[in-house]
């Protein structure tokens, strides 16, 4: 199998401050989702405002490329759509419904990671060595461990949330390795995604609106729907998903996706001010060891050790 060649060290930190870029962005976006989904604003309310603005923010530059699914083959083009579009959309924001913040910022991008890993083997033949290895026993224990506090701490229903976040983890990760199969550049990429998924699920959305008198949309104040606007569409999924792109074009698959091991340590500590949610001792357990494990899976440099390549 063959392995991935390492950027020169000048582009290794222009990918990790594009994904540093991208993570910040995520953060936020996990706070409003997750506030968004404990007030009038259901999943399919937030995928609506997502697309609608990204996807016409995206427009020029869909059509630019041209929005025909053969130029990419069925199979990626189905892959970019659900990984990163619509599919992924609902099912992320639908677990945010069940599950706190400390739950969906270690088990969305937690279980990511080890997901991109393995299909890195299965299709592009990546080779995973060194600390690298221990990284990815330490993700599905800390996963264990945040089930356990769900069951044993929570309010019943966390496991729910914890399930769709693994789901929507693998959504993710199949989009991670359709993007570097693609061959498509990050704006690109981003373009397709927020214009297909536009298409494809706003004409339903209506529909489904016009039956509800209008959703959760009618019911909720234009502040809101301004926030949840700018944060949704504008900023995850047009600036975000493009910063992200140009992370894994300079870093790699599996590396560029490990850069989110930051994520589950500042989105917690978002929501302990902004949303009141305060982890129990077993959820800093379970977010410390994805948080390691992650970081051990990029092939970070650990003292008196050059990083792994893969």
């Amino acid at each position: 199998m063959s392995t991935a060649s390492p950027p020169p060290q000048d582009g290794v930190l222009k990918g990790y401050a594009w994904g540093f870029f991208a993570i910040s962005i995520w953060v936020s976006w996990m706070v409003a989702t997750r506030a968004g989904a404990k007030s009038s604003l259901d999943a399919l309310d937030l995928t609506a405002l997502r697309f609608a603005s990204a996807g016409l923010i995206l427009l020029p530059v869909a059509l630019k490329h041209g929005l025909d699914p053969r130029r990419l083959g069925w199979g990626v083009w189905t892959a970019l759509i659900c990984g990163a579009g619509v599919v992924y959309s609902i099912v992320s924001a639908a677990g945010f419904a069940f599950a706190p913040i400390s739950h969906g910022s270690v088990m969305l991008p937690g279980t990511m990671p080890m997901f991109v890993a393995i299909l890195s083997v299965l299709i592009l033949g990546e080779r995973i060595v060194g600390p690298r290895r221990f990284g990815f026993v330490l993700i599905p224990t800390g996963v264990i461990v945040l089930v356990f506090a769900g069951a044993h701490h929570g309010t019943g229903g966390e496991w729910r949330g914890q399930l769709i976040f693994v789901a929507a983890a693998l959504l993710w990760a199949s989009y991670t390795i359709a993007l570097r199969k693609s061959g498509l550049a990050p704006l690109a990429a981003a373009a397709i995604v927020c214009v297909w998924s536009a298409i494809l699920f706003l004409p339903p959305y209506a529909l489904y609106a016009l039956a509800t008198d209008g959703a959760g949309l009618a019911h909720a104040s234009w502040g809101e729907i301004a926030l949840q606007t700018l944060i949704q569409g504008v900023l995850s999924s047009v600036v975000a998903l493009y910063a992200y792109n140009r992370a894994i074009a300079i870093l790699g698959s599996s590396r560029g996706a490990a850069i989110g091991s930051l994520v589950p340590v500042l989105a917690t500590l978002a929501a302990i001010p902004v949303l009141g949610e305060w982890p129990v001792g077993t959820d800093w357990l379970g977010l410390a060891a994805i948080t390691v494990g992650v970081y051990l899976a990029t092939g970070a440099p650990l003292p008196g050790r050059p990083s792994a390549r893969a």
